[in-house]
């Protein structure tokens, strides 16, 4: 009896080390064995080299553990027949049996997800070993299985905005980080026209008039920038900054003309996203552009303050009369519908 109580631990300790690690790689993600070979790791790299080929390690620990269970449950009822016939073969295999599913799959399995990070690291030289020993035999069931294969996303936004709520749950990262991450996601849905200062409230300065002239707009509105225009604000022709303008009256130069402060303007459609209109802004280093529509004609404008305020919320400040010139924009389109 002790033979075969002896082959029975054999069978069930090395089923339930390929159970954990089979476990063990499928948890650890992909971006965690890039992070672990970049922090030079132990075993980082050959965990890296394992995940990106994950199916290669996967299919040569199925087989020797299905190997093992088979050969090994052949071996016990084999045993078992030499020594006492067929009358406790079939409470053998009820032992065996009993012992495989939770000693040799359920427990090593549970044991390989909570202590996953430790265990590949520590195994993957090992089996990264292994997996070349069974390289022509793997290539083989690759190839008869490559019509089932399918290339799947490593991790898709849904699931990168799940794990932030995840996280924030567990405490892991700050509500402030959870929501910083959830905007982000928001850039390239929005557009340009949702976000914009409508026409309708846009403060417009013509070329032609001069620094005396401008001078009560601009030393009343608390706006740093202004879209120059020639005629109407169809016609955008620079962005002037308040601060030259103000620098000029103070060196009593109120006689030139706003177009002589100008700078060239930057000019963006209303479908433009916002995450491409940051890129824009920063490589430009610009902070005001012109919102047109499909025709040319000016919908309104859009500075690098309104794309900040997706990710950071509203930025308000002691000189702003207005949280939101959308929200003044419609109330003043319904109050003159009336």
């Amino acid at each position: 009896m002790s033979h075969i109580l002896i082959a029975i631990v054999i069978i069930v300790i090395l089923s339930a080390l390929c159970s954990c690690l089979e476990a063990a790689f499928f948890t650890v993600s992909l971006s965690s064995a890039r992070i672990s070979k970049e922090q030079k790791k132990r075993g980082g790299a050959a965990l890296l080299k394992i995940k990106e080929h994950m199916q290669r390690t996967i299919i040569t620990l199925v087989i020797l553990n299905n190997a093992t269970t088979i050969i090994g449950s052949l071996y016990v009822g084999h045993i078992t027949t030499e020594m006492y016939g067929n009358t406790l073969i079939g409470l053998v295999s009820a032992i065996l049996t009993a012992a495989i599913i939770f000693f040799g799959e359920i427990i090593p399995k549970i044991f390989g997800e909570n202590y996953a990070k430790s265990i590949t690291l520590f195994c993957a030289p090992f089996i990264l070993v292994l997996t070349m020993i069974f390289t022509p035999l793997v290539i083989v069931i690759e190839f008869l299985t490559k019509g089932f294969v399918q290339k799947n996303q490593v991790v898709s936004e849904d699931e990168l905005k799940m794990l932030s709520r995840i996280g924030e749950a567990e405490g892991s990262i700050a509500h402030s980080e959870q929501e910083l991450i959830q905007r982000v996601f928001t850039l390239n849905d929005l557009r340009a026209k949702d976000i914009m200062t409508p026409r309708t409230v846009v403060e417009g300065l013509p070329m032609n008039a001069t620094v005396r002239e401008v001078a009560v707009v601009v030393l009343h509105k608390p706006y740093s920038r202004y879209p120059v225009y020639d005629t109407t604000l169809d016609k955008v022709v620079g962005v002037c900054q308040t601060k030259d303008l103000l620098t000029a009256l103070a060196e009593d130069n109120d006689n030139e003309v706003v177009s002589h402060f100008m700078t060239a303007p930057l000019f963006v459609s209303e479908t433009k996203r916002v995450d491409a209109l940051m890129g824009l802004f920063l490589s430009s280093r610009g902070h005001l552009a012109i919102v047109q529509d499909e025709f040319g004609s000016t919908t309104g404008i859009v500075t690098f303050e309104d794309v900040l305020e997706q990710l950071v919320g509203e930025i308000v400040d002691e000189t702003d009369e207005v949280v939101d010139l959308r929200t003044l924009a419609r109330d003043t389109h319904a109050k003159n519908s009336k």
